[in-house]
C-alpha cells in the first residue's frame, strides 16, 4: 500500500477495499517476464510477515533486494522498500535494500534513517486515513494515468 500512497492514492483507496482492474496488462506481464529471468541464482519471493521480498542476501549482512521493470516510478518503488526494512527493523532486524534495475543495468542502495523511520510513521497514518474514506480520493491526472490498469474506471 506504501508504493500505491506514493504512486496514485486513488488506486491505494481501490486496492484497499479490493477492486481489482485488469492485471493482465503488458506493463505487468513484461515486469514478471523480467523478475522471473533476472537473478536466476537467487531464491526468490522470500516471505516474512506481511512482505514478500524479491530476493535476499545474506552476506555483510541482510540485505532486501527489490527487482523492477525501469527506473520511471522510482520513488513509489523506493518507498516499498524503505517499509520493508522499516517492518524489518522493527522486527530486531537490521537490513539495508536494493533496488535493480536489470534492463538499465542501474542499482540503488536504500538505507533506513531515524529521518525516512519518522516519514514512515506518518505515511502509515495518512494511508489509514485514506482507506477510511467512504469514496476513493478524487482523480489527479499523472503521466502514467494511460498505462494503468484503472485507466478506465478513473477517467471515463
Amino acid at each position: 500500500m506504501v508504493q500505491y500512497f506514493k504512486s496514485c492514492k486513488r488506486e491505494l483507496w481501490f486496492f484497499a477495499h479490493r477492486i481489482n482492474m485488469n492485471y493482465n496488462n503488458e506493463d505487468i506481464s513484461v515486469g514478471k517476464l523480467i523478475h522471473e529471468k533476472s537473478y536466476k541464482r537467487e531464491n526468490k519471493e522470500v516471505n516474512f510477515d506481511n512482505m514478500a521480498f524479491d530476493f535476499v542476501k545474506k552476506k555483510d549482512g541482510i540485505s532486501i533486494f527489490e527487482i523492477k521493470k525501469s527506473s520511471k516510478l522510482t520513488e513509489p518503488a523506493k518507498y516499498q522498500l524503505i517499509y520493508y526494512l522499516y517492518n524489518m527493523k522493527k522486527s530486531g532486524i537490521d537490513a539495508k535494500g536494493y533496488l535493480v534495475y536489470p534492463e538499465e543495468r542501474k542499482r540503488e542502495k536504500i538505507e533506513l534513517n531515524e529521518e525516512l523511520e519518522k516519514e514512515m510513521d506518518n505515511i502509515i497514518g495518512e494511508i489509514k486515513k485514506i482507506i477510511s474514506l467512504k469514496k476513493p480520493p478524487n482523480v489527479i491526472k499523472k503521466p502514467y494515468c494511460k498505462r494503468c490498469s484503472f485507466y478506465e474506471l478513473c477517467m471515463v
